[in-house]
C-alpha cells in the first residue's frame, strides 16, 4: 500500500483523516472509537466544511495506512 503523510494542521483535514480511518479500521470497535472523534470534530465545522472533509476522506481511503493508529 502506498502511503503519504497527511496534513492534519486544521480541523477539516483532521476530520477527513478520521473519517478515512473509521472506514478502514480493522474492527468495528476501532471504527466506533474513531467515530467518537469524528463527532467531536464535526461539531466545530460548518456543513460545507464537513462535506469537503467527506470528499477528501473518500480520496484518502486506500491511501492512508491504519498501521500504528490502532
Amino acid at each position: 500500500m502506498h502511503t503519504q503523510p497527511v496534513n492534519i494542521s486544521d480541523t477539516e483535514s483532521a476530520l477527513a483523516v478520521a473519517l478515512a480511518l473509521a472506514i478502514t479500521a480493522p474492527s468495528d470497535a476501532d471504527s466506533q472509537e474513531v467515530l467518537g472523534y469524528v463527532n467531536q470534530l464535526a461539531r466545530t465545522l460548518t456543513t460545507e466544511e464537513i462535506e469537503r472533509a467527506k470528499e477528501t476522506a473518500e480520496s484518502l481511503v486506500g491511501r492512508v495506512s491504519v498501521k500504528g493508529w490502532f
